[in-house]
């Protein structure tokens, strides 16, 4: 039988605060207002926390650790990539929501390289922007609509960082070959194909990298491979 005083150890650890924390970094004082005015009305969202430019994003977030941030990307006193390398330094893992006027393809190889989880356009509406805020504190991606048709457009030359996936992930030789052909932007279909294989089989093998890999999308493949060089963007 557990003892009352045992109990109370463990009520001790539930989580009292169940809310999303976040940081919001913009150099612009009416938007980072508006997300605030907005979100406070969400039930789900904790306390938010402003910045008003990279260096200010990079010291809040090391001293009070948000479970989101949402960042400009372009800022004074550090832009937001930077900024987001910095924080990730410090608190490995912490999902950076990117909002940015620039939708092509090197910005968001950027964005993706330096970690961040998502990437909106600063045109978004605000209830996607919290839609993307809640997937991110859920431990998804967030690259949708016209940010993963470009994402999945990307010519992406696969030929080298093979072994270094087999080693660093588990993945078998042939699960491997399948990872860098969806990182091209192959549907299972056209893998098949190209492998002599069905298309069931591909996405049993799809299933079991995704499991190994920790991911839930061919996005977040797209991610995984790009941020840890596996394969190069051309």
């Amino acid at each position: 039988m557990i003892s009352y005083e045992n109990i109370l150890i463990l009520l001790s650890l539930i989580p009292r605060d169940l809310k999303i924390n976040l940081l919001i970094v913009d150099d612009h004082v009416v938007l980072r207002e508006g997300i605030q005015e907005l979100f406070a009305r969400d039930t789900d969202i904790g306390s938010i926390e402003e910045a008003s430019n990279g260096l200010d994003a990079i010291l809040k977030a090391g001293k009070n650790r948000p479970d989101v941030v949402v960042m400009d990307f372009e800022m004074p006193k550090y832009n937001g990539i930077y900024a987001a390398k910095e924080m990730i330094k410090q608190q490995p893992g912490i999902p950076i929501l990117l909002l940015s006027m620039f939708n092509d393809k090197q910005h968001i190889l950027e964005a993706i390289k330096a970690g961040v989880k998502g990437y909106l356009s600063k045109d978004a509406r605000i209830q996607e922007i919290l839609l993307a805020v809640k997937a991110l504190h859920n431990r998804e991606t967030w690259f949708k609509g016209e940010i993963a048709e470009i994402i999945t457009s990307y010519l992406i030359d696969s030929s080298s960082g093979h072994s270094s996936l087999q080693t660093s992930s588990g993945l078998t030789p042939r699960e491997t070959e399948i990872t860098c052909l969806y990182a091209e932007g192959k549907t299972a279909t056209e893998i098949g194909k190209k492998l002599s294989i069905s298309k069931r089989t591909v996405e049993v093998h799809k299933a079991n990298i995704f499991k190994k890999l920790s991911i839930k999308s061919t996005i977040e493949l797209l991610h995984y491979a790009i941020h840890h060089n596996i394969v190069k963007v051309i």
